[in-house]
């Protein structure tokens, strides 16, 4: 049970621990802290939480998926990284060094000790629904460079790295959030090796069937929970580049574990409408065939409190948590804009230019609402602050005479000419719009890597098609910017 604990790495409900999380940690000692964007009110608020969990668990490590773009959990606190598709597509490695090294020197400021990043994935799946524009390229060789750039620039801020997702879920046509999926291309080694020989000492593994499960013959296990392919993947990633590669699970609460755990006579609880299961109550059953794969971490969105209880009534949790520190009206530093500036200024410069006319109507059709992604794009507004797509809608007011939301008809009774489509998905049924638009036009796709080239064919010859590759209003051109 000790052993296992120690592999554990846990989810907070909220901006503060609760006295039993408190009593949990101090109990258990986990390896880490996961921080999502739930945790995140503000700057001085975060510093004082990493502060906290450091002194309840000596030798705690917190950490965060902070990739950039669509999953920048820390947005919150630290700004908004560009996304790692935006970076390919300008393809300038020191850029891209200087960014991740911004992104370490800000979560390192605060009491972060390792970032759950770059992501290393490479997207032969091209409408892959779960990674997108979190991956570099659809190039092995190109992101194979910008995860160098990414490792580089991340060790330079002194903050610990871990690629994902091994051995690529940027080749699967699922979600494993949502249930099992294979690599229907296999494994893409060549960015995860350059990123560890770059001096990157951990992995994580996705919950990815290695075949695709469509095959004939589909193997048994996903990668996380098949001890034959964790041990030839240290050897393989760990040979000559690291010697004690840490291998992580991605979130053992994904619906894509339910039914391997079950073929290994493991009990597995309802799964939730969400797709995941309830991290609460899994069994104790459920982290030992984890480790018994190899597994070095596990990540968990929450705490396990069945499989690993805490001793004692109430009374006893007692662990100094005292009171939350009131840092509601604090104000986060001055950061430089500096290289996620520069990134967004060329994007627009490339994909933009062509877009605003102040004289006439857009069209704003979004399918980004409701998301998984949404709450850690900070589409959840604070207190007084306007929500992502309000602050787009904003942005977009500046650059036409009027912008339509979700409505197919131009209120001045003309054909559209100008159209936003913003999705961090694929869109299944492109040709299903029943858009009224003119044969010539400029179209902003915001979101996905796949809808610009389905926006182009869509649209056709007369349109041209501009690509952000995330859905924030950072990367449009705020009021007195020149466009």
């Amino acid at each position: 049970m000790k052993d296992l604990a120690g592999r554990l790495v846990v989810g907070l409900a909220d901006i503060w621990p609760t006295d039993f999380e408190a009593a949990w940690l101090a109990q258990n000692h986990p390896a880490g802290v996961i921080l999502f964007s739930r945790n995140i009110s503000n700057y001085s608020m975060l510093c004082d939480l990493c502060g906290f969990l450091h002194e309840l668990v000596p030798g705690l490590e917190i950490m965060a998926d902070h990739e950039g773009g669509p999953v920048s959990q820390l947005a919150g606190a630290l700004g908004r990284p560009p996304s790692n598709w935006c970076l390919g597509v300008l393809d300038d490695v020191g850029l891209t060094a200087r960014a991740y090294e911004e992104t370490g020197r800000r979560m390192r400021a605060v009491g972060i000790d390792r970032v759950l990043a770059p992501v290393a994935d490479v997207l032969t799946e091209s409408r892959n629904p779960v990674i997108g524009s979190r991956s570099f390229g659809a190039d092995p060789a190109l992101v194979a460079r910008h995860t160098v750039a990414a490792v580089t620039g991340l060790l330079g801020a002194d903050m610990a790295v871990c690629l994902k997702h091994w051995p690529g879920h940027g080749g699967s046509s699922g979600d494993s959030h949502l249930g099992e999926t294979g690599v229907s291309d296999g494994a893409v080694p060549a960015p995860f090796e350059s990123g560890l020989t770059a001096g990157a000492g951990a992995v994580m593994a996705g919950h990815l069937l290695v075949q695709d499960i469509e095959a004939d013959d589909p193997p048994v296990l996903p990668a996380t929970l098949d001890p034959g392919f964790i041990s030839g993947s240290k050897t393989i990633l760990g040979a000559g580049h690291v010697e004690n590669l840490l291998f992580y699970a991605d979130d053992i609460t994904m619906g894509a574990l339910g039914p391997a755990m079950k073929r290994l006579g493991v009990p597995v609880p309802d799964v939730m409408e969400s797709g995941l299961y309830d991290p609460e109550i899994l069994p104790l059953a459920w982290f030992e065939k984890l480790a018994d794969a190899g597994c070095d971490r596990f990540l968990v969105r929450g705490i396990p409190r069945s499989a690993f209880p805490v001793k004692g009534a109430p009374d006893s949790w007692q662990t100094g948590a005292g009171e939350m520190p009131s840092r509601e009206n604090s104000v986060a530093p001055s950061f430089p804009a500096g290289s996620y500036a520069e990134a967004r200024q060329r994007l627009w410069a490339v994909a933009g230019m062509e877009f605003p006319e102040p004289g006439s109507d857009l069209l704003w059709l979004d399918y980004s609402r409701g998301d998984r992604w949404a709450v850690a794009a900070g589409q959840k507004a604070g207190s007084g602050e306007a929500g992502t797509l309000e602050s787009i809608d904003v942005r977009l007011g500046g650059m036409f005479f009027s912008v339509t939301q979700g409505v197919d008809t131009n209120p001045q009774g003309k054909p559209w000419t100008r159209m936003v489509i913003s999705s961090h998905r694929p869109l299944p049924k492109m040709g299903d719009l029943a858009v009224d638009r003119a044969s010539r036009g400029v179209c902003l796709a915001m979101g996905h890597p796949s809808l610009k080239t389905d926006l182009e064919a869509w649209l056709g010859s007369g349109w041209r098609v501009g690509a952000l590759y995330d859905i924030a209003p950072e990367d449009l051109p705020g009021e007195g910017t020149k466009i």
